[in-house]
């Protein structure tokens, strides 16, 4: 009776592991492609870094530290002169982090290996900016509404706040796609946030 009891609990708690991880997992992935298009860049080597490989991450949680770490650009050559695309791992890396709330994240050559300087902390600014469909269902004070809903009380933005607020989003409607993720930082010092809401209603047309 235990055993059978303990199986479809394991099986909900992987499944909500694997929720929780959805919006890192496609906000990288869009910090990515940004990456590979404004730097002009042909990789000929990918793979995942270790936390002995590069180091100062230790504040991440290790899902989110090995998330950062995984598919990483090893080699790459330029499409142009301009562009020898030196340094990829560490650009990307920054990229990435800058993406999950670490705005001013820094990552250097040490030794073999890559340092990462996270910097400060931010919170969630005040403002939260949507960017829904045209003849989108869901108005966008309802989903700012709902975002804010999910903040921590200190409003302290982390890669879990993010999920968080994804989640909370999500349950206005039926939706093919909720992303959140961190913006720029807001004006002033401090040390804030804006967050990006990017609500995509219906899947794209089939070519």
């Amino acid at each position: 009776m235990i055993r059978r009891s303990i199986l479809p609990l394991l099986g909900l708690m992987l499944a909500a592991c694997a929720a929780q991880q959805h919006n890192t997992r496609e906000v990288l992935q869009r910090v990515d492609s940004s990456f590979f298009l404004r730097e002009q860049c042909k990789t000929t080597s990918m793979g995942s870094l270790t936390k002995k490989q590069v180091t100062g991450l230790d504040e991440l949680p290790s899902s989110v530290r090995e998330r950062v770490l995984e598919n990483l650009p090893l080699q790459a050559v330029g499409s142009t002169e301009k562009s020898r695309c030196e340094d990829t791992a560490a650009r990307l890396l920054e990229d990435r982090l800058h993406s999950l709330c670490w705005p001013e994240a820094r990552v250097a050559h040490q030794g073999d290996g890559l340092n990462a300087q996270l910097g400060a902390r931010y919170r969630v600014g005040t403002i939260i900016w949507v960017t829904p469909e045209k003849d989108a269902t869901v108005s966008p004070a309802r989903a700012i509404e709902a975002a804010k809903s999910a903040l921590p009380k200190d409003k302290a933005c982390t890669a879990k706040t993010l999920e968080n607020i994804r989640e909370q989003v999500s349950k206005l409607g039926h939706f093919h796609q909720v992303r959140v993720m961190s913006g720029p930082p807001d004006s002033g010092d401090q040390k804030q946030l804006t967050l990006i809401i990017d609500i995509t209603e219906k899947a794209p047309a089939a070519p």
